[in-house]
C-alpha cells in the first residue's frame, strides 16, 4: 500500500513538472519563437527533469537550458535579443517536498538556495547567485507567476540561478557546454529535515539532436549509443 501511494505521489510530482515546462514552451513560443524542426517535447522533458524519491521525500529539479539550438530559434531579431540574456545563466526550478508528517511540507527558496551546489564535468562546485540578476528577474518572475496562478501544486517550486561561466576557471570557460558531450550535476546538501539529493544531466540533448544512422543496418541510432540495438554493430 505504501509503495502504491509513493508511486501516486511521484506521478503527481512528475505531472506538475511536465506542466511547468509545457507552460515555459508556451511562453517562449508565444513571445515569437518558432520551431524549425520537429522536436519531441516528451523526450526533451524527460531529459530536463530529474525526480529524486527517498522515503517520504520527493525532491525534483528541472534544468531550463537556453539552448534549443538554432533549430528552435525564431526569426524575429528583437525576440532573439530579448531572450539572449538568458544564455549567460544556468537556471533551475527545484521543489523539495516531505510528506512524513502526513501533510506535505515544502522547502523555502532560501533553504534550497543554501543547499545547492552546481558542478560541471571538470569544474569545482559553485554556489548559486545570491541575487537574481535584474536583467532576467522580470522574465523569471513572470514565469513563476504564471505557474503559481495555474496550478497550486507547483507554487512551491523555486528558481535558482547560476552564472554559466566557471568562476574558478582563469579563462572563464562555461561550467557546461551543451553542444558537446558534457555532464552537469546539481547537488542539494542534507539540511533541515531533507536528505542529500543529486540531479545529473548529460549533454548534448538527445531530443534536439538529429539521430545518427547505423553504418551497417541503416537504422536510426541515438548519440550516446555505443552499440546499435537493431543489429548489434559497434558505433
Amino acid at each position: 500500500m505504501r509503495n502504491k501511494k509513493l508511486k501516486i505521489e511521484t506521478k503527481k510530482n512528475r505531472n506538475s513538472i511536465f506542466f511547468i515546462f509545457s507552460l515555459l514552451f508556451f511562453i517562449l513560443f508565444s513571445a515569437g519563437w518558432s520551431a524549425k524542426r520537429n522536436v519531441n517535447l516528451d523526450d526533451f522533458l524527460k531529459e530536463l527533469t530529474v525526480v529524486n524519491v527517498k522515503g517520504s521525500q520527493t525532491q525534483s529539479a528541472v534544468w531550463l537550458p537556453f539552448e534549443f539550438d538554432v533549430r528552435v530559434l525564431g526569426s524575429d531579431v528583437k525576440t532573439q535579443k530579448d531572450v539572449f540574456v538568458l544564455k549567460s545563466y544556468l537556471i533551475f526550478m527545484v521543489q523539495c517536498a516531505d510528506a512524513n508528517s502526513g501533510s506535505k511540507t515544502y522547502a523555502s527558496w532560501s533553504q534550497i538556495q543554501n543547499r545547492a551546489l552546481l558542478k560541471g564535468f571538470s569544474s569545482a562546485p559553485v554556489k548559486p547567485l545570491a541575487l537574481v540578476p535584474v536583467a532576467i528577474a522580470g522574465k523569471l518572475e513572470a514565469i513563476k507567476t504564471v505557474i503559481a496562478g495555474n496550478d497550486a501544486s507547483v507554487a512551491d517550486m523555486h528558481i535558482i540561478v547560476f552564472d554559466i561561466n566557471d568562476a574558478n576557471d582563469p579563462n572563464g570557460r562555461p561550467i557546461v557546454d551543451t553542444t558537446i558531450k558534457d555532464k552537469l550535476t546539481l547537488t542539494l546538501e542534507a539540511a533541515d529535515s531533507f536528505s542529500k539529493a543529486q540531479f545529473i544531466w548529460h549533454t548534448p540533448f538527445d531530443a534536439i539532436i538529429d539521430a545518427g544512422i547505423c553504418p551497417k543496418c541503416g537504422d536510426k541510432v541515438k548519440p550516446y549509443w555505443r552499440l546499435c540495438p537493431w543489429c548489434g554493430s559497434k558505433l
